[in-house]
């Protein structure tokens, strides 16, 4: 049995009679656990919630009898009378359900639907979990009786706050037979040649949306995007992991690699790689750390990805993108992780992606890329060798006309790896090997950059070489498809030159050195941009040039 026999309610138990149970000695009375029951009435929590409560979890804890089979889940929330609301100012709740495991255990873990259903007055079905199914994000098994929690996540408020009520009917209807695990094979190898190969680090599938593409429209959209290895971060869950083996067998030769988005209320991070571990997401909820949730993750061998760090900053868009903006970096481990998101959703950016009043159809490059760059930067000079990529952060219900600029690959990340399957390409990100396309594929420059010693040490992006002080380096970068384009170099952070591209393909060399006043741990790191009139094409990881001691 998944709960232990102290948990399990009679009829009629109440909160102090469970909590005498678990404790030592009496209790002080307490208002009576409302029960869910097939046959019984609905149960309703109701409640209300304050500005001052924005960003925190309330646990609705409810009671589940013998005898349930099925439970389904409804809620929504209502802002109290006061200035009409805008998205920067509206109330969103999120749901989230943990099971008679307890609070804090990994099988508790039932879902995480966001703020997808929201209204309570719309015509919508119900969240629902039974032994052999669930709702999209939810993980389906036995409805075992005993005490269940409601995981409300109070995301924002509106300033005259709101109230909530929250929906749960047990049933005893039996459902269908769970079906066995099938999941990717995580040493799969989808080609054996060594070359560059092109993926998104942050896509959203069947369970992050209500409508979200099914397994083979995922792909359809992906291989129109010339993607090789698809990063499936679904928010919070872990289902997709049971699943996906099937979708990995029927199209051999791309590389489906499961992970999740953590959403936090003070910033976001993706784990590339299953963690059966820890699907935790409630940062400062009790004893909840996005630190232990890194760490836990990277035990189990997942890649940790700190994405969007300066998407919607300040209180003026907490409302607007929940947790967007990432303010943990003093909670995770800096050398723990090995992808930090320079580029996420389209470069090109109307201002309804941004949330700018500009005029008509005009795009400009999204101004949060600079910023995410500079975030990087300053990681590097700090002496924390992290990989930048991008990620489309789509979630595969954008219109065809619209796939290209902001769909899954509208910008994709080149890798360069010995073969196409997890373990190499995961070298292949840890040590740097990368550079991220902008434009996706189809609509952005390939560039090679390669630095060389004069005794013929040879590097490329990521890679690390002894250099002493004022010795000479010469960087090669060869571009194809950048023609009337700007190539640009920079030094621990700092343009220092920029050359146009005058033909297709073309070849530039640098000599340069180490600059030992404005280095930093790492050495002295050189990359590359390459831009044209509108936004940059290619963002490219350095090579690092190391002193003696380095």
């Amino acid at each position: 049995m998944r709960s232990s026999p102290a948990l399990r309610l009679a009829p009629a138990l109440s909160l102090v009679s469970l909590l005498a149970a678990c404790s030592d000695g009496p209790l002080s009375a307490a208002a009576p656990l409302g029960e869910c029951r097939p046959g019984g009435p609905l149960l309703v929590l109701e409640g209300a919630v304050s500005p001052a409560e924005a960003r925190s979890h309330r646990a609705l804890p409810f009671a589940v009898a013998e005898g349930s089979q099925r439970l389904e889940l409804r809620y929504g929330w209502t802002d109290r009378p006061g200035p009409p609301a805008s998205p920067l100012t509206a109330t969103t709740l999120d749901l989230g359900l943990f099971d008679a495991d307890g609070l804090f255990s990994v099988r508790a873990a039932r879902g995480w639907g966001g703020s997808r259903q929201g209204r309570l007055d719309r015509d919508q079905p119900p969240i629902f979990i039974e032994a052999g199914a669930a709702d999209r994000g939810f993980q389906p098994g036995p409805i075992e009786p005993g005490v269940w929690t409601v995981d409300l996540g109070i995301a924002a408020v509106a300033p005259q706050g709101a109230d909530y009520r929250v929906e749960i009917r047990c049933l005893d209807r039996p459902g269908e037979a769970l079906a066995a695990v099938d999941a990717v094979d995580p040493l799969h190898v989808a080609r054996r040649a060594p070359g560059w190969y092109h993926g998104d680090f942050h896509m959203h599938a069947f369970h992050s949306q209500p409508d979200g593409p099914e397994d083979d429209e995922f792909i359809a959209q992906s291989r129109a995007a010339q993607l090789d290895f698809l990063m499936v971060t679904e928010y919070v869950t872990g289902r997709h992991w049971q699943t996906l083996g099937a979708t990995q067998r029927r199209h051999p030769d791309l590389l489906i690699w499961p992970g999740r988005e953590i959403i936090t209320y003070f910033g976001h991070a993706n784990t590339h790689g299953e963690t059966p571990s820890v699907l935790d997401y409630r940062h400062g909820f009790e004893t909840v750390r996005l630190g232990e949730i890194q760490r836990l993750a990277k035990a189990d061998g997942a890649l940790f990805q700190v994405n969007h760090p300066t998407l919607f900053p300040g209180p003026a868009f907490q409302n607007f993108c929940r947790g967007c903006e990432f303010e943990l970096g003093g909670e995770i481990d800096w050398r723990q992780v090995d992808t930090l998101e320079v580029l996420t959703g389209p470069i090109l950016a109307t201002g309804s992606d941004i949330g700018l009043p500009l005029p008509g159809d005009l795009a400009i490059e999204q101004p949060f890329v600079a910023t995410a760059i500079a975030y990087w930067e300053a990681r590097l000079q700090e002496g924390f060798k992290i990989t930048a990529v991008s990620g489309s952060d789509s979630k595969g219900v954008d219109a065809p006309a619209e796939r290209a600029r902001k769909g899954y690959g509208s910008s994709a990340t080149a890798v360069f790896a010995d073969e196409l399957s997890r373990p190499a390409l995961k070298r292949a990100i840890q040590a740097g090997h990368a550079y991220v396309r902008t434009r996706g594929v189809a609509g952005s420059p390939a560039v090679t950059f390669e630095a060389e010693t004069a005794d013929g040490r040879r590097g490329i992006y990521g890679d690390v070489l002894d250099a002493g002080e004022g010795e000479t380096v010469t960087l090669t970068t060869t571009l194809e498809g950048a023609a009337g384009q700007v190539l640009s170099y920079h030094r621990n952070g700092q343009a220092v030159l920029s050359v146009a591209v005058p033909s297709d393909p073309y070849v530039h060399r640098l000599a340069v050195q180490r600059d030992p006043a404005s280095e930093g741990p790492l050495g002295t790191h050189w990359r590359i941009e390459v831009r044209d009139a509108r936004t940059r094409t290619v963002i490219g990881n350095p090579v690092f040039l190391r002193g003696p001691g380095g």
